[in-house]
């Protein structure tokens, strides 16, 4: 099979700081690896560690620092004789580590078909958060309750509705303006703030078989100790250090079949997938600013 050479436009920080570092490089793909798909992108969610790399706040790999871990585009190459995907499929999936970029090459073993009747913001936000819920769930296992710091957000949005699919009872908290949009995710929602014990043990007086923490917050944290059973699971997703060795950290396991589950709870409106607002390329610096300030509903994402 014959490759052609593409030029990507890819996000980039080099220099860690607020959101006026980030910058733009061209780079140029040529062959394509065996067992990859080379996708022009149309979307790309945006989630809060990409803005922490960002920052400095959590670091993983040296500068310049790239960003995406999720996406949905159109295949334009493919080398994988064995795959049923061909060039023009509309997929979406998971990248390594760069999928804010206008051409990205992904394992095909990544992918998963894009239905027509998902927008393409949509199908580009879901599979970074839609795999880290599953992960938590499958991680904490067994529970009849859970408590979720962060409901509103895109994994807590999601972690919600798969937490109410398995029958276990979630309490969620969120800013005043989200509270109704939690409760109709399922969740009896909380607002946070001063005195959050108080009023979730209100509408929640027995201690809780788990929480999960999307924030990372300090609040979060000692809330937790004080709700959660003594051998009950304490987790957290957001990357920060914790001032409690009870305080479990969740990483994303990529796996297509849990993304398929939830693509198609979102194709067949079973599960509500929020989009809170979307940028262009061009302007994924204010789309990062915003995603910094918090209290987002749903995800943020990048258009292309």
């Amino acid at each position: 099979m014959e490759n052609n050479t593409h030029t990507s436009k890819v996000l980039i920080a080099k220099s860690y700081g607020p959101s006026d570092v980030l910058d733009f490089q061209e780079i140029t793909f040529d062959t394509l690896p065996q067992g990859f798909a080379r996708i022009r992108v149309k979307a790309a969610g945006i989630n809060p560690i990409d803005a922490r790399r960002m920052t400095g706040e959590f670091k993983h790999a040296g500068l310049p620092q790239t960003f995406g871990t999720e996406f949905t585009g159109e295949i334009i190459e493919i080398a994988d004789d064995h795959s049923d995907f061909k060039v023009g499929d509309a997929v979406l999936g998971s990248g390594n580590g760069f999928t804010h970029a206008t051409v990205i090459d992904v394992p095909v073993g990544n992918l998963i078909r894009r239905p027509e009747n998902i927008a393409w913001e949509v199908a580009g936000s879901i599979a970074g958060v839609a795999q880290t819920a599953t992960t938590v769930l499958d991680e904490i296992g067994p529970i009849k309750s859970l408590l979720v710091h962060g409901a509103s957000g895109g994994v807590g949005s999601i972690i919600v509705q798969l937490a109410k699919e398995r029958g276990i009872t979630v309490v969620g908290t969120s800013s005043k303006r989200n509270l109704e949009y939690v409760n109709s995710l399922g969740a009896t929602a909380v607002e946070y703030g001063d005195g959050l014990t108080g009023r979730i043990k209100e509408v929640f007086p027995n201690a809780f078989d788990a929480s999960i923490d999307m924030v990372g917050n300090e609040q979060a944290t000692q809330v937790s100790l004080e709700v959660v059973k003594e051998d009950g699971v304490i987790g957290t997703i957001a990357g920060k250090p914790t001032s409690s060795k009870r305080v479990v950290p969740f990483w994303v396991k990529r796996n297509p079949q849990n993304l398929q589950h939830v693509v198609n709870g979102i194709e067949a409106g079973k599960f509500t997938w929020e989009i809170d607002s979307t940028f262009p390329f061009e302007n994924a610096a204010e789309a990062y600013s915003k995603i910094l300030e918090g209290h987002t509903r749903g995800k943020i994402v990048l258009t292309f």
